[in-house]
């Protein structure tokens, strides 16, 4: 089939029954689209509503409406077709990450390829990239963290070299995030997580501060509120108010409730909800009171429980790069609970004060319940037995709650206020 193979570089258009922004869910998989693989390493925006593709097998750009470029090795100046890291420049230029073949910069029809051979890159495999406010862009690789502003780079890494005398715990990067203060976020891999500010360097590790995970995939300050975010695969969700250096942490786990330990990507909305990506779980969207939503195959559009990579753009479309599923386009303007549940649960009264009645007119084998605070801490659970069940509220303090119901593989949620 043209395009799937590394010999072609072409335009494609594909049709799609009735407009897409009618539809709440929109799957593009090589089925149904030129999409080169299912795998869906990498998404950036075009600054002009569509988006930038990286695949296991080639880079894309699709207009948001019927319309793909696809860039592949051999047929383009693309250098390998293992895409792992977009980002996008102020200037319109596209910065490509590829696992094992370095950086590329394309800019209009021009294509620049950086490597440690030819420039200060630290290694030729790159693991996350990231625009800052004066538009230099900052690479992760297992060799140090650099920032290249278009003449000059710098590093950061685990010698006394390091840029500035900020010497990392460890030069095995992973993600990073850059606050318009010039304040760094960098995760990396089994070092801990690392806030440079100048030339201090604080680091949060398992080993000397009881932090939650040594790794994090993905890191990013919140642009409302300026928590940190991060995205840990084995200490669940993390965030972090107040100061860089002794803010207080929240932690989002299966032992409060939390779907899954192993987190893999992080998105802001325009509303100012934080969308996860799971390696198992699917997709969460976390509100600001800590309560969250979860998407799943079985409960939703989502294609795959295994999300690689997420984007929202300004309109507050999310789009989701899944690791079998391709790329799912997700408008939340419907209900997001319509979205996740079959509307059968039933709760009242709510606001509730010593009691709350939970209904599920058709129980079908079993039945749990949570309920969850707004900081992800698990005060009640229980079992349904019987189709009404009561929740007893003594000593649950007043607030916001998240109530999830799990009952035959359908997680159906309810925001519940407790007076």
């Amino acid at each position: 089939m043209m395009g799937r193979g590394p010999l072609s570089t072409i335009l494609f258009c594909l049709a799609l029954a009735g407009p897409v922004r009618a539809q709440q869910w929109v799957v593009y998989d090589m089925d149904n689209s030129p999409l080169p693989s299912v795998t869906v390493k990498a998404l950036a925006p075009d600054g002009m509503g569509g988006i930038w593709v990286g695949t296991d097998w080639g880079l894309c750009h699709f207009d948001g409406v019927s319309a793909w470029t696809i860039y592949q090795e051999g047929t383009s100046p693309l250098v390998e077709n293992d895409v792992r890291s977009l980002a996008l420049d102020g200037a319109g230029r596209l910065w490509i990450g590829t696992v094992s073949m370095g950086l590329q910069r394309k800019d209009g029809e021009d294509w620049t390829t950086y490597t440690p051979l030819n420039s200060d890159l630290p290694e030729f495999g790159i693991r996350d990239l990231f625009i800052d406010g004066a538009d230099a862009v900052w690479i992760c690789t297992s060799g140090g963290l650099a920032r290249f502003d278009g003449t000059s780079w710098v590093r950061y890494d685990a010698t006394p070299g390091s840029h500035d005398g900020a010497v990392l715990n460890t030069s095995n990067t992973n993600s990073v995030a850059v606050r318009e203060d010039g304040a760094i976020c960098l995760g990396t891999f089994n070092g801990g997580l690392h806030f440079i500010q100048g030339s201090s360097v604080e680091v949060l590790t398992t080993f000397d501060d009881g932090f939650f995970d040594n790794t994090a995939v993905d890191v990013g300050f919140h642009p409302t509120t300026g928590a940190r975010w991060v995205a840990s695969p084995a200490g669940g969700l993390l965030r972090q108010q107040g100061p860089l250096v002794g803010g207080l942490w929240t932690q989002w786990n299966i032992a409060v409730g939390f779907p899954s330990n192993a987190t893999t990507a992080l998105a802001f909305d325009p509303g100012g909800d934080v969308w996860v990506g799971t390696q198992i779980a699917g997709l969460l969207k976390v509100h600001d009171d800590g309560t969250f939503d979860q998407f799943t195959t079985s409960g939703s559009g989502l294609p795959d429980d295994g999300v690689k990579s997420l984007l929202a753009d300004p309109g507050g479309v999310l789009w989701v790069g899944t690791g079998f599923g391709g790329l799912a386009r997700f408008d939340p303007s419907v209900d997001v609970r319509s979205a996740t549940k079959a509307s059968r649960l039933r709760t009242y009264p709510n606001p509730a004060n010593d009691r709350l009645f939970l209904v599920l007119p058709e129980l079908a084998g079993a039945t749990n319940w949570q309920l969850i605070s707004s900081d992800g801490r698990s005060v009640k659970q229980g079992r349904m037995a019987a189709n009404t069940t009561i929740i007893g509220l003594e000593g649950v303090a007043p607030g916001a709650y998240h109530l999830k119901v799990s009952n035959g593989g359908l997680v159906e949620v309810e925001r519940i206020v407790v007076e």
